[in-house]
């Protein structure tokens, strides 16, 4: 939603049209490799073809 975080976490948190993609928080980690980016840009992708 491109909406801030109200306080710092340090939590890395993807949602995409409400769906939560990526999460540091639950273990995730840093998108620091080619399958992690995939997945973000594949979320991304079918939303927008809707």
């Amino acid at each position: 939603t491109g909406e801030s975080t109200p306080s710092t976490s340090g939590w890395f948190e993807v949602e995409v049209n409400g769906k939560l993609v990526h999460s540091k928080k639950e273990g995730s980690g840093f998108v620091d490799n080619e399958q992690k980016m995939a997945a973000l840009v594949d979320a991304i992708d079918k939303v927008l073809r809707k």
